[in-house]
Order: C-alpha cells, then structure tokens, then sequence
C-alpha cells in the first residue's frame, strides 16, 4: 500500500513578503518561507487589518557609518513593486537586523497604536504578528484594566471568563499566553497570561476580561478612575476585540547547558551529573552501533510531530521569537518525521545512513548533540509555565481576591521533590538558581482563608481554587517577589526546575551558597525618540551582545574570576535593557576583561560538523567544571561518524517501475538545475570564507601594533568580512530552503504514477556524484515506502512542506511556475511565469515574485 501524499498549502494572499537592504542602499527580495510563522496567517495583524501588506526587511549587521545613513535613507523611503512602504517595528529578531513594514495606507494607524512611540513600536510590535494557535473576534467584550494585584491579577498575568476559555478550545486546568488587540476609538494592544475565572464572577464584576495595567504595551494613558459598580480603580473599555492564544501549559523538558552546569558543585557534577551523561552515551553508542534508530532519535532528538516539546535554552531571553507549528500527529503511522529521519525509520538494511546527504546531515546532528552532551551533561529538567498565586472567587454572595500570599521561599509545583531551583534564561550568576521548598495541599487549603480575608471556606470551592488557578497543568507558581529576582513575571516566561530528590547536592550546594552578590536595581528612564528617528532606533536594536557577554562570563568562571563575572552580570543585564530603556553596555568593562580572561578551549568547539573533529581532551583550570566533565566524556564517547558512500551504489534499490524516457528527460534537467545552483551557492560560501580568514590574518599581524589607525582599519575590514560571512551562511540557508521548496513544488504537479517519477529521480541523482539531496525533496513519502518495502523496513509517514497552490511544469527545457488566481469578478484563471531555462546551463530569474511563493 502506498501512503498517500499530504501537502499544506499556504494563503498566499498572507505571505509577508522578504526584503533585503544591501550596503548601498539598494532592495532585494529574498526567499519567503512559507511555514505558518512566515506569514500573516493566525496573527492579530491580519484580523484586524484584513487589506494589510507587510515585509519583512533585513539590513547589514555590520555598517560604516556613510552606509548606516544610505540604509537608513532607503529604510524611510522604500518602496518595492510599486508598494510604499513604512517602517513600522520588530520583533525579537531586531538584533538580527529584520523589521517589519506595512504598506504606507496602514502605517499611520498602526503607528497610533504605539503612541508614535518608536522604542514602544520596536519592542512591542510582535504582539501583532504572533503566530497564534487560535484567534477568536468577539463583537462585543468589556475589558477592566487595572493596577497589578488588583482583583488577584499579577505582573502581565490577568482573568478572562470561562465561557471565552472555551472559545479558545482551552480546559479551565491551563495556563494560556495571549495576544488581545482591543478599543476601536484609540486602538490597543496586550499581551501576558490568563487563568480563567468563572462567568458568575465575571456577571459579579460586569466585565469578561481583567488585565493587569502591565499587560497593555505601552501603558495606558489615561488615568484609572474608581468604578462603584465593582469597587476598584481601573480604565473600563467595551467594544469588539481579537484574541489569540500564543502557548498553553503543558508537561515539557529542557535540555541542559554549560550556563547551568557551570554552576553546579563538583560534588555534584561527580556524583549527580557524571552517571547520567555517561548513561546518555551508552545508549546512543548502543543504538548506533544497532542502528536502532528509534533509540537514537528518542536520545539525540526528533522532528516527530506530536512529540513532547524539548528545548535548548543557553541564552534565551524573549518570548517574542515565533514558534513553527507543527502538523498533527498520524496516530495511524506513529506520528510525521522529516525526510531524513523517515529515510533512516524506513531503512531495514542499514544501508541508507551511508547516503552522503543522509550521512552529511545526521553527522551534523551528533556533533551537536555530542558537544552539547560534553559540556551540559546532556540530562533534562522538568519545565513549566512560570505562573503567580492568584485568585479570584465568588463566595456568600462577594467577590474575593488574593495575590501574593504564598511565602517568598515557596512554590505551587506537581513535582514531588522537597524542594527545587527555579532557573530562568539566561542565567547571569549563581544567585539566579532560586531555591524555594514546594508547598503541600495541606499548606495551601490551610493558608486560603486567611489569603481571602474570610474565617472559613466550603470544601468544593476550595478544591475548585486548587485546581483552577493554582495547581494548573505544566505551571509553576511563585511569589512575584521571588520572581523578579531573576528577572521572571508572569506573561508565560517558561523556566526549568532542578528537583532535590533528583539533584540534591546541587540543591544544597546553591542553599549553601547563599547570595554573595546582589544585582542592584537601577530604575532606568525609558527611552523614548520622536517619531521620525523610527529607523534610527531600529538600527540601535541591531547587534545580540547577550550571548557573547553570556560566554565571556564563562570564561570567566571557569578561570575562577568570579568577580570578574560579577562585572559582567551589570552588563548583561543592560544588553537585556538597551532598547527599552537609556541604558548601554559598557564597552570598555566588557574589553578590560576581554583581555584578562581568555575564552575558554571548549567553547571554540561549539560548531564543529562531526564527533571526530572534537579533541579528546581540552585545557581545563581548577574552577572549570565544565571543561574538567568534557575531558571525562570525550574519550568514553569515542567517535561517531556516519561514512559516506557514493551515491552510485544506491542505484539498484529502485526498481519495480515503468520509466518513460520523457521522465527520465524531465527529471534530468530538474536534477541539473538543482546541481548547479547548489554549486554557486557553496562557491559563494567558500570565497567568503576565505575573505574571512584573510582579514582575520591581517588582523592577527597589526594587533600588537602601535599604528591605532591601522589597527582600526584592520578591525572594521575583520568585523566586516565576518558579518559578510555570517549573512551568507544565512543566505546559503534560504537559498537551499528555497531550491528544495522548488523541488517539492514540481514533484506537487506529479499527482498520477508518483512512484514511477520517484524511481526516474532516482535513477537520475543515482547516475550522478551529488549528495541525493534531491531524492528527499521530491517524492520523500515515495522513497520511503519504497525503502520500507525493498528492505523489510517499517512504514512511516513523512512531514512534507506548506507549499502555495499551483505546481511547477518542466516543458521544452523551460521551467514554469504554475499558480491560480481569482479575478474580482470571480472567476478564474491559471498564470504562468518562467523561472529557469535549460540549454546545457540552467538561468534561474530570482527577480520574478514567484519564485518566493
């Protein structure tokens, strides 16, 4: 039985279009992705501005300061394809360099939103374009704003009615983050966190929705007033809203990290850590070694859909990067794999590992895994939803509310464990392991009625508030307090918990600790620009100097220069800061230390492509914990490499079909296109590389110099050769994203004897030297099943891309988008637009907008 081929497509009316500015000012567009988060589908944006046109624009990292102004210049007048378009704000990938531009017709409402405010629009714009699961319009919803902890709402934490909770398809057991766009006379936005209360509170209180006044990005401007009808002092609004649900709570792990570990006792590492990397080791050997796939992608990490969510964190500091959905999972096939892992699944020979795209990509994977192993111990924590202790009940007729009343040093947990460390990303010292002990129901339903100001309380809603809004599924409670002190509130910031009865010297080696070092808090003013400097503070949020600072600190620590590291927590605190308040990080205290304190060996080794290129064993001082754990693993773990054969010996593998020679034409020319836009790609890569070191090695030779112009010269010329370097790594990652999003689309059109163009592929990229990459981004599910059938292996179902309607034709040595498109009358019609021309050398047109789809 051949499984049959499932593709999404994508509303390309919603796809946000992808521009580039280069350093002479001139535009671009680039590849658009067409996965859910890249474009305007589930997003307020879209609800509210059904008409709207956005792009989504990168610009240089690296600048002199005549290009700064030529980019800014183009930035305040872009125009593409006859659009005008206006800058209008960001996400959390402003340090990258990529904002957000609407169509000029939209910009001056939009720019209302955010009070012309520039610092406001660039930090808060993402709540707008949030992929969200489910967004809801309702026309008619009365909104209370009011002062954190009023009505038992916390910071960025606040109610919504039960009857609105089940419009969003959410149990009344979860924590959910939102996005809301609300008051039509002068529009607003919030985001954060709700708990549900019930609708008779919310009859009580005449209102649907309570946000904390910390919610609303920015603040409001009006001033609170006090509301008889409901006793409090707050801003009531009535009117249509849209409502979308980011996150909802749920059980999920985090990985470990070397900005963990390295706060770990040795004690611990030894007796804690130590066992369960090496643990972790034994099995992917093992499963290696078998080839038990399924083992190994249960260690190592997969992409199966509906898989538990298991996530990285070294140097997370923003919930504003969006997040790529996820098709549901096939109960039917064991859920959805990418094409590589399926490919491996589906093998029962053991043979298809040794395909070189195939070995090329699961080589890259262990490396990862390995270094991350060897330097973070590679065990998991339990994660959550960092949640408050709200509440908010009716009882005898009153309205009761409480916020803040469980203990500074407590959690509300479902783990079992005594007590644990609250960990939030990034860590910028030891005092940000929170300890706190896990209260007991018994605790909890002791402490309510004193918490509400009431003598007693009936068992039902006690158990009610229990289970409602305190114990929620996949949360973990704090006192506010406790979560500032790591910078935590309440808008779905997720944290990591290390147990005591799992870590607990760990636990007790940070008790023991105590707090040597107090992060003062400096009320910074807020920044706030005039409207027109718009693209200069967007360029002020270029630059992530978050994670550099973050290793520094490492190498720091594992020096043992812990003071040193407590110089940098200031600092990274302010590269946390920068763009929302009138702060900057301290060049100079970040250089003095630079020169004091070498990076550490390991962290050099952090992009290594396979097992072998790690060395057996690294410099590693006294204090370095993390550098000490790595020279005990790296010889256990030995080498893990997947061997390449050529792809030649996997042509027999496909047989069984009848090929035309008209197929086997078609496929050769797709084939050749791929090929040598691939080879252009790589040579582009290779000639920045080599820029790279070149300027890298003019550097190293002035360094030392006392010529300071020279100095700079040759510094500016190595910045520069390195960001040009990291762009095309980026760039590199779009093309290839791009020609494979080509290949699906041609192999979309082959809808009759799919298996017999799949064997032509076949037989085409097996007649040649290349990869195979082509063979996983054609007919994927095809070679699959045939795999499983051909070698007694297991049927699995593969995850294939989003893709727009219409196809792509190969007729004449032509290669032809075909897409649809409605008239205003209605009626139909199908387009053509040529991409590439085959007469021995393929002309692929990047300039046609189709090519982007």
């Amino acid at each position: 039985m051949t499984t049959k081929t499932q593709t999404a497509t994508v509303d390309e009316s919603k796809l946000i279009l992808e521009l580039r500015i280069d350093t002479e000012g001139r535009v671009q567009r680039t590849i658009s992705k067409t996965e859910k988060k890249d474009t305007l589908e589930g997003t307020l944006l879209a609800q509210v501005y059904p008409d709207i046109r956005v792009a989504r624009v990168s610009v240089p990292a690296e600048l002199t300061s005549y290009e700064q102004a030529v980019v800014e210049n183009t930035m305040a007048t872009l125009q593409y394809e006859g659009v005008e378009y206006r800058l209008i704000g960001a996400s959390g990938a402003a340090k990258e360099g990529r904002f957000y531009f609407v169509d000029a017709a939209h910009a001056p409402a939009i720019a209302e939103r955010f009070q012309h405010w520039p610092q406001a629009a660039i930090v808060y714009f993402s709540i707008l374009v949030t992929d969200c699961k489910v967004v809801i319009e309702e026309p008619y919803t009365r909104i209370l704003v009011v002062k954190d902890h009023v009505l038992g709402t916390n910071d960025c934490r606040g109610w919504i009615r039960e009857s609105l909770y089940n419009k969003l398809n959410l149990a009344p057991d979860r924590f959910v983050q939102f996005r809301l766009a609300f008051d039509t006379r002068e529009p607003k936005q919030a985001k954060g966190a709700f708990k549900a209360m019930s609708d008779g509170v919310a009859d009580r209180l005449a209102v649907d929705v309570v946000l904390p006044e910390s919610s609303v990005k920015p603040s409001l401007k009006a001033e609170a007033r006090f509301l008889p009808g409901i006793g409090v002092r707050g801003n009531l609004f009535h009117g249509p809203i849209v409502l979308g649900t980011k996150s909802v709570s749920t059980v999920s792990e985090y990985k470990s990290s070397y900005t963990l570990l390295e706060h770990a006792s040795e004690d611990s590492v030894e007796s804690e850590i130590l066992p369960l990397a090496l643990e972790q080791i034994g099995n992917v050997r093992r499963a290696w070694t078998d080839g038990n796939y399924d083992g190994l992608f249960e260690v190592i990490g997969k992409f199966a859909a509906g898989s538990s969510q298991r996530i990285d964190q070294d140097t997370q500091e923003s919930d504003d990067e969006e997040e790529s959905e996820s098709d549901a999972a096939s109960s039917e096939l064991e859920g959805e794999w990418e094409p590589v892992e399926a490919a491996l699944m589906a093998d029962g020979s053991g043979m298809v590992v040794h395909i070189p795209y195939v070995s090329g990509h699961m080589n890259r994977r262990l490396a990862r895994w390995a270094w991350r192993t060897l330097t973070s111990g590679g065990f998991r924590l339990p994660s959550f939803a960092l949640a408050d202790d709200g509440i908010l009940v009716e009882h005898q007729g009153k309205v009761l509310a409480a916020s803040d009343w469980i203990p500074e040093n407590a959690a509300i947990t479902s783990l079992t464990a005594e007590k644990s460390l609250a960990v939030r990303y990034p860590i910028r010292m030891k005092e940000d392991l929170l300890p706190v002990r896990h209260l007991s129901d018994a605790e909890i339903v002791a402490a309510l009625p004193k918490a509400l100001g009431v003598s007693e309380l009936p068992e039902a809603l006690v158990d009610d508030i229990v289970r409602h809004q305190l114990r929620l599924d996949g949360t973990y409670s704090l006192h506010s307090e406790t979560a500032a002190k790591n910078g935590g509130d309440f808008d779905f910031d997720t944290i990591c918990v290390v147990p005591s009865d799992r870590f607990p010297k760990f636990v007790e080696s940070r008790i023991a600790y105590g707090e040597q070092f107090h992060q003062v808090k400096t009320k910074h003013k807020k920044a706030r620009s005039p409207w027109w400097n718009m693209q200069l503070v967007a360029m002020k949020a270029r630059g992530n100097k978050i994670g550099s600072i973050t290793d520094l600190k490492t190498s720091c620590l594992a020096a043992g220069r812990r003071d040193l590291a407590y110089q940098l927590v200031e600092q990274l605190q302010n590269a946390l800061d920068s763009l929302k308040h009138k702060v900057e990080v301290d060049e100079n205290v970040v250089s003095a230390i630079r020169k004091e304190v070498a990076t550490v060996p390991w962290l050099k080794l952090k992009h290594e492509r396979t097992v072998s290129e790690l060395p057996l064993q690294v410099e590693a001082a006294a204090a370095d914990v993390v550098g000490k754990l790595y020279n005990q693993l790296r010889p256990v773990l030995g080498d893990l490499l997947a061997e390449t054969l050529p792809i030649q010996e996997f042509r027999g593998l496909f047989r069984g079909e009848t090929v035309t020679p008209e197929m086997f034409k078609e496929c050769s020319e797709v084939n050749a296109i791929y090929g040598s836009k691939a080879a252009i790609v790589k040579a582009r890569g290779q000639r920045k590389l080599e820029e790279y070191r070149k300027a890298q090695a003019a550097w190293e030779a002035v360094r030392k110099s006392d010529n300071r112009e020279q100095k700079k010269a040759a510094v500016v010329a190595r910045n520069k050769a390195y960001a040009a370097l990291k762009a095309d790594e980026e760039q590199t990652k779009e093309d290839f994203a791009f020609l494979n999003r080509l290949l699906h689309r041609w192999a979309k059109g082959k809808q009759d004897l799919r298996r017999a163009w799949a064997q032509a592929t076949a037989t085409v990229v097996t007649n040649g030297d290349g990869s195979g990459g082509v063979l996983f981004n054609t007919f994927p599910q095809e070679f699959c099943d045939l795999l499983a059938e051909n070698t007694g292996g297991r049927k699995v179902r593969v995850r294939m891309p989003r893709l727009p309607d219409g196809h792509i034709l190969v007729e004449d040595g032509k290669m032809i988008s075909v897409y649809p498109f409605r008239n205003e009358d209605g009626s139909t019609g199908e387009h053509r637009a040529l991409i590439a021309g085959y007469t021995g050398k393929p002309e692929l047109d990047f300039s046609n907008s189709v090519l982007h789809q």
